[in-house]
């Protein structure tokens, strides 16, 4: 019998929320699970009406045989771990910014009381560019897949990934949501996980060379732990996906092993096969990958101007070759799945990065939350897109 893959969801009705918030985030959450569970049945082949059916009641009681429980528990000690490296990231980096410390929170309050309001609305503009150049690199790659869909519209599920990566570990999260809800729409769920695929790997490989550039030119700078084993960890998982993708050898390998097993391998191996084929297919379009990669050296470009222009409001000292060097390295250490949500990661990397730049890790503190408040303002307009779609799909 399929079930959700162990999504565990915040009970949110505990906390004291006007209604209509409450309302969303309780759907919202509900439809993660309707989501991430019809992507399983579809792997599986063996969609069970009546779990599916139980998704949508809030007293839904699913059990599980023995199997199924050892993966929840694995997974929660995973999560619980995730929450612990976030709450000491926070720690460290509230130290490091001197908040423990009576002159120093004094210090970094008065940072944050005197933002200059005109590089606060630059920076707040500059962020929603940078999203739709994102989204702009995920629809050239959708439309070399012959998708019948409009810019705005994917614009719209890249928003909604956002909403969803609120609160889930990872933004992998995020994007299992936007290309479940682009095949649904286009009715290729291959297509659209290819699409997605491509755009984050694209995105990734560019931040990986940039990345390398910046600390080789900073060499002295980021000779650190932390940069060096972010930089191995990404080289390593890129060429696994790029060997396993482009060389035929490793995935038939492990097909000839497990194949007619089970029906349910059997169904994962089929699945596999045409996401696999329609990556592959990208070859036939090889303009919609330049693209991509030209894509993405545009949004490190302005990724890093949006640093600067966020930097500018809490400090006029900051130099634009130091926010192109920081950003790259930045992103790096913000896509280890290390922390629950980005949460304490993103603090650490904007605050380390700027100390080992020179700057008051005060500065780059300042600098993370105003990103951080920016993201969740992109999710929750994702969120009300979300609420949109679905309103629209009920009636």
């Amino acid at each position: 019998m399929c079930r959700a893959d162990a999504v565990v969801m915040i009970d949110t009705l505990s906390v004291k929320k006007p209604r209509i918030i409450r309302n969303l985030l309780v759907n919202s959450q509900l439809q993660l699970r309707k989501y991430i569970d019809s992507l399983v049945c579809r792997l599986n082949r063996v969609c069970d009406r009546h779990v599916y059916a139980k998704l949508n009641a809030k007293q839904a009681k699913i059990s599980t045989p023995l199997g199924a429980s050892f993966l929840i528990a694995k997974k929660t000690i995973f999560k619980l771990t995730q929450i612990v490296v976030s709450l000491g990231l926070l720690a460290w980096v509230l130290s490091l910014a001197g908040v423990f410390d009576e002159q120093g929170r004094a210090d970094f309050i008065a940072l944050l009381s005197n933002a200059n309001g005109l590089f606060l609305a630059l920076s707040i503009g500059i962020g929603v560019v940078v999203n739709m150049s994102s989204a702009l690199k995920w629809y050239m790659l959708v439309l070399a897949k012959n998708l019948q869909v409009g810019y705005w519209r994917v614009f719209s599920y890249y928003l909604i990934g956002q909403f969803y990566n609120i609160f889930l570990p990872t933004s992998v999260g995020g994007d299992v949501v936007r290309s479940y809800q682009l095949g649904e729409y286009t009715k290729d769920h291959a297509a659209s996980l290819a699409s997605v695929f491509v755009e984050r790997y694209t995105g990734i490989l560019t931040l990986l060379v940039f990345a390398a550039f910046a600390a080789g030119l900073q060499l002295t700078v980021f000779n650190v732990d932390f940069v060096l084993l972010s930089l191995v960890f990404f080289a390593l998982v890129l060429g696994v996906i790029a060997w396993s993708v482009l060389d035929p050898r490793p995935y038939a390998l492990v097909k000839r092993l497990i194949q007619s097993r089970t029906a349910k391998l059997d169904g994962i191996l089929s699945k596999l096969d045409r996401l696999i084929n329609s990556v592959n297919d990208y070859r036939n379009t090889p303009s919609a990958l330049v693209y991509a990669f030209v894509n993405s050296g545009v949004f490190y470009f302005l990724a890093a101007l949006n640093i600067y222009l966020s930097s500018k409001v809490f400090s006029l000292d900051i130099n634009l070759m130091d926010a192109l060097v920081a950003t790259p390295i930045i992103m790096l250490i913000m896509n280890i799945p290390f922390s629950f949500g980005n949460i304490g990661l993103m603090e650490f990397a904007y605050t380390s990065v700027f100390a080992l730049l020179g700057y008051d890790p005060a500065l780059g503190l300042s600098v993370a939350l105003l990103m951080r408040g920016k993201s969740l303002l992109d999710g929750a307009l994702g969120g009300v897109l979300q609420a949109f779609f679905v309103t629209r799909s009920a009636n």
